[in-house]
């Protein structure tokens, strides 16, 4: 049972990463997708894709495990939820790992990122101005800056966000958890934001 990492806070949150390293067949013997599901794996083309994507699917398993059998769909804006079930739920994944995140009382949003120097090339396009003093062009802080500004839209989940001006992500150098914002219509929401990273991965989930 390949579950690297799992964590919960508060008794209605939590996540679960989880290593792939499985087949495609192994991981779809455990899970029993309706005909919305299949459509969704059928599209993906890429097998490294269709495996991340089980993998996702697989953690959100064990996180729901006492619900028995579940079912997902998505809504018109392609949200994730759970039928019959007032849980809020997210998935994410990347090379090798899948995710996903629960909260009992609310939407949550989760999202698994690799480090890679391109980010280099466009934080432009996602950095706040309020957060580019202390990112300082580092590769590592862009990328846990990325991941949970990707958690929080995850969460948000209904309309297009512009990442540079609607999403702000407090200092989270001194500190695991930290603040996420969300400025819709002139309006503030904040969110809290766990950071964590297991082997290759950061991790961020926004709740």
């Amino acid at each position: 049972m390949p579950i690297v990492h799992n964590f919960s806070s508060d008794n209605h949150m939590a996540y679960l990463v989880w290593k792939i390293t499985e087949s495609e067949d192994e991981l779809l013997s455990h899970l029993k997708l309706n005909e919305e599901e299949t459509a969704d794996l059928n599209s993906i083309k890429v097998d490294s894709r269709r495996l991340e994507w089980l993998g996702a699917r697989t953690a959100l398993k064990h996180l729901v495990k006492d619900l028995g059998q579940f079912y997902i769909f998505k809504d018109q804006f392609g949200k994730p939820h759970l039928r019959d079930s007032s849980i809020g739920i997210s998935m994410s994944h990347t090379k090798g790992f899948g995710a996903a995140a629960i909260n009992l009382k609310g939407e949550v949003g989760i999202d698994v990122e690799t480090e890679r120097d391109q980010i280099q090339r466009i934080s432009k396009r996602f950095l706040h101005k309020s957060e580019k003093e202390w990112a300082k062009r580092e590769t590592t802080s862009l990328t846990k800056i990325w991941a949970a500004k990707e958690a929080l839209y995850k969460l948000h989940g209904r309309t297009q966000l512009v990442f540079s001006d609607q999403l702000i992500v407090s200092n989270f150098n001194s500190t695991a958890n930290c603040k996420g914002t969300i400025i819709e219509d002139g309006n503030d929401s904040y969110y809290e934001l766990v950071y964590d990273k297991i082997e290759t991965i950061h991790i961020c989930c926004a709740y």
